[in-house]
């Protein structure tokens, strides 16, 4: 969420949008906070299979050995960067295998599927036609992976398991929100058939496997994300300059592993003993007559 004030414009990404929507308080702290937003080992691995990728749609990687050598190189600046660490990278060798599998993955069982000639890492900014309670124009801005020549849009994603396609097609904000600034821009057609999106995924796992999940987007699920969309900015407005927003525990996001913010928000009441589950032996005791 961002504010340009000489447009009286409020731009918004998909990614916080998706925060707002998992926990508000931990949008909140992303734009209060923004220097304590760390990468991991998992983030530096997709930065450097994303540049992999877009070397070869660009056509300034030609062979396997040049992709992956791109891949391999840009890991390791991202590693030397100051990002959180996990079991991901408690095993260098692991982690190598596992980055090789899913360059492997990607040259293999996706790149051929992907038409070529088509915008790597679209940036845009897309006015939604609406406006917030004040009047404020609402705006999303982002970048999008790759914009195909047939109308298509990809992302590319490593993840630690295979996507369920079910629910990544109706709960996508990511594809609706693309779908949507591609369409009022004119990067795909804007007609009655609904536009595809597809999810090139790539499994953090040492034997490759890959994925390909499309999801399809209509005017239907536009006019959807849209309204959502003004109800978070109508809802964040209402809520600034207090602390705290609503605070939503139950993710698995919510966790000093996956949240920046963990320190300041749950971690601050519970410790590390009491998120230990309980002994769950439970000992009964009869009392005698009196």
């Amino acid at each position: 969420m961002r504010f340009d004030p000489e447009n009286k414009r409020v731009l918004i990404r998909q990614s916080w949008l998706g925060d707002y929507i998992l926990c508000p308080q931990r949008a909140r702290y992303g734009l209060a906070l923004p220097s304590m937003r760390r990468g991991s080992d998992a983030t530096a691995i997709g930065t450097g299979v994303h540049a992999g990728i877009e070397s070869v749609l660009n056509s300034t990687a030609g062979t396997y050995d040049e992709f992956l050598e791109v891949v391999q190189s840009s890991v390791a600046m991202e590693m030397d960067k100051d990002i959180k660490r996990t079991e991901i990278s408690a095993d260098p060798d692991k982690m190598n295998a596992c980055v090789q599998a899913m360059a492997q993955a990607w040259w293999d069982d996706i790149r051929p599927l992907v038409p070529t000639g088509g915008q790597t890492e679209y940036k845009f900014q897309s006015p939604t036609g609406m406006f917030a309670k004040d009047g404020t124009e609402i705006w999303f801005e982002g970048t999008i992976d790759y914009v195909a020549p047939d109308g298509s849009l990809w992302d590319w994603k490593t993840a630690s398991r295979a996507y369920y396609a079910k629910d990544k097609h109706k709960q996508s904000h990511q594809a609706s929100v693309y779908v949507d600034a591609c369409r009022t821009l004119g990067l795909v057609p804007d007609g009655d058939e609904p536009t595809p999106f597809r999810f090139g995924v790539m499994v953090r796992q040492e034997k490759p496997k890959a994925q390909i999940v499309t999801v399809l987007r209509g005017r239907e699920q536009i006019d959807w994300i849209r309204r959502q969309t003004r109800s978070v900015v109508d809802s964040a407005m209402g809520a600034w300059g207090t602390q705290d927003w609503a605070m939503n525990d139950t993710s698995a996001l919510c966790s000093s592993k996956w949240c920046d913010y963990w320190t300041l928000c749950k971690g601050a009441h519970w410790t590390d003993s009491s998120l230990e589950l309980p002994n769950q032996t439970v000992t009964s005791v009869t009392l005698e007559n009196r």
